[in-house]
């Protein structure tokens, strides 16, 4: 890939791999939104305690302002006097938020699970099957998203590391 190309793509925001991050935030947000609207009738929240309720509304809302600050990463990455400082200013901007975007999922996992788990009696043996499955998908999100973004910024140091050579 050509200097030129790399410069139209990252000036036109036009990158394969900008591209799905994009969709990926756009997707998420609105299924969170939707996820919100829905959830009190659905999943009983009258019926649970006050505070649950608030964890949910705010780790929705926290993985909702965390796509937004995803957007707004990826929506100029051109940011230096040249493309090898933007490139490298956008690495370090990237891996800043895929740090951001692993936490702030395992924490909304977790008040999700207190919000689902906050009917059920502690020495009902479902909770504790529950735990260790809640726990089990926590786990494994984080490993697979660490892997996604890991290679999303791979990606982009390997055109780092081709324009700098």
């Amino acid at each position: 890939m050509s200097k030129e190309m790399l410069i139209a793509m990252l000036s036109m925001n036009q990158h394969p791999t900008l591209k799905r991050i994009r969709i990926q935030l756009l997707v998420e947000s609105t299924a969170w939104i939707l996820f919100l609207a829905l959830y009190y009738n659905l999943f009983d929240g009258d019926q649970k305690p006050v505070f649950w309720n608030i964890a949910f509304i705010i780790s929705v809302g926290l993985m909702l302002v965390h796509n937004f600050l995803g957007y707004q990463v990826i929506g100029n990455p051109v940011k230096g006097t040249n493309i090898a400082q933007s490139l490298k200013l956008y690495l370090l901007k990237l891996k800043k938020y895929a740090y951001l975007s692993v936490s702030a999922r395992v924490f909304s996992l977790c008040m999700l699970l207190g919000y689902f788990l906050s009917g059920i009696e502690v020495l009902e043996q479902r909770y504790y099957v529950s735990i260790i499955v809640f726990g089990l998908i926590t786990i494994i999100q984080a490993i697979v998203l660490w892997r996604i973004w890991a290679k999303r910024i791979q990606i982009i140091s390997s055109k780092y590391q081709q324009l700098t050579s």
